[in-house]
């Protein structure tokens, strides 16, 4: 075989080239401390990459849905735990309205204090987020959830409907709440009403004097069944009574109070004109009824301000608002209680779904990144090679195959 000068230059240049071009790939992969940046390179490789940054992108997407989530469920706890405080108020003022002491004047300033937490109350129910958007209104989130009537009252805009968001590939969390569930659809008190026998004496009064007393007579003898009789019968005979069920079976009897002609059954109280009259009074238990606090608010400053009523009464619709706003005290509890669990959902997916992303980062990393220390070693060995096949050259420059004739 011939060897010539030219082909010693070929030869040592193309090592040099090879070693420049292993340096340039040895710089790129510890630069960009990948191990591949086609699919060519690696088919395999680059496949498996794909997936996981899919994967490290969905769940990049549920982490910021889960704050936004959690950052609307914090503005309705933030609202209803302000309504709560609000009620309450206004609960310690009723109580006080059935002092005693008070005078119409002071039952006037009272019924303004009320009347002022009450509109805090509107404003509450009516909370806008940081996009102008009412939270408790349902999907029409552009118009408040509850309008001023023309006859004073407060009517209901919301539409039922709540939101969702998805936090996880199968977890969707409930991020807002209805004002018809929470606000309009809210029981108020149970109620009665009496019936008079024609050619009777009707009765003086007929109050509620213990709402737990007369909620547990409720329980046991109202039935919601279409067409079922909700009639129990006050008997009362000579200076005796007896309070009968719809079958006639007797549930208290005692006698009448002859001090006041008073009749006291089951947190119930009657005034007979004269405690020796004989007559069946019908007490009709009626049907469960809704509505939001802002008109039992709106009725009750009403009566507190009406000069008119007699005490007996005033009394009694002092005590059954009362009784009503303790009922929506509970019942915005209660989904306090719900908005605090779906937050402590949210801040278990979140914490997982931290976890996961970490574990496809890292899976990724294996598949495609290259280990640094590795990658500065094979930069240092592809120099030493290039510094190597530049010495040989320069060498070789310097000699001729004339050299060895």
């Amino acid at each position: 075989m011939r060897i010539s000068t030219t082909m010693q230059y070929t030869s040592s240049l193309s090592y040099i080239q090879n070693g420049n071009s292993k340096v340039d790939d040895a710089a790129n992969r510890y630069n960009k401390g990948t191990k591949f940046d086609t699919a060519g390179e690696d088919p395999s490789g680059m496949s498996s990459k794909i997936k996981y940054e899919g994967s490290i992108a969905a769940y990049k997407q549920y982490q910021e849905d889960g704050g936004l989530a959690a950052n609307a469920l914090s503005e309705e706890e933030t609202a209803l735990q302000s309504m709560w405080e609000a009620l309450s108020s206004i609960n310690t003022r009723l109580q006080q309205c059935v002092d005693g002491t008070n005078d119409d004047s002071s039952l006037k300033a009272l019924a303004a204090e009320i009347e002022n937490t009450r509109d805090h109350l509107y404003d509450l129910m009516n909370t806008q987020n940081t996009e102008g958007e009412y939270i408790f209104t349902g999907a029409q989130s552009d118009i408040p959830t509850y309008t001023l009537t023309t006859d004073g009252h407060y009517k209901c805009q919301a539409d039922g409907s709540t939101r969702s968001v998805l936090v996880s590939p199968s977890v969707t969390i409930q991020v807002s709440d209805s004002g018809l569930d929470i606000f309009e659809n809210c029981k108020t008190a149970k109620t009665f009403s009496t019936t008079t026998p024609a050619g009777s004496v009707p009765l003086k009064s007929a109050v509620i004097s213990s709402y737990g007393d007369f909620e547990d007579l409720y329980e046991k003898y109202y039935s919601s069944a279409t067409g079922a009789n909700n009639e129990l019968t006050l008997s009362v005979n000579a200076g005796k009574f007896e309070l009968k069920d719809q079958n006639g079976n007797v549930i208290d009897e005692g006698e009448v109070n002859v001090k006041n002609n008073t009749i006291d059954v089951k947190g119930l109280e009657f005034t007979v004109e004269d405690p020796s009259i004989v007559c069946d009074y019908t007490v009709q238990l009626e049907k469960p009824d809704t509505d939001n606090i802002l008109n039992v608010l709106t009725d009750i400053v009403a009566t507190l301000r009406d000069d008119t009523m007699n005490q007996t009464d005033k009394t009694a619709a002092i005590a059954h608002a009362e009784r009503c706003v303790g009922i929506a005290m509970t019942h915005y509890d209660s989904y306090r209680g719900e908005i605090g669990a779906r937050q402590n959902n949210i801040e278990t997916i979140v914490d997982s779904n931290t976890s996961l992303s970490t574990i496809k980062t890292e899976s990724k990393a294996s598949v495609s990144e290259v280990d640094a220390f590795e990658a500065a070693s094979n930069l240092i060995q592809a120099q030493n090679q290039l510094t190597v096949s530049r010495q040989i050259y320069s060498n070789l420059a310097k000699q001729s195959l004339f050299d060895f004739i």
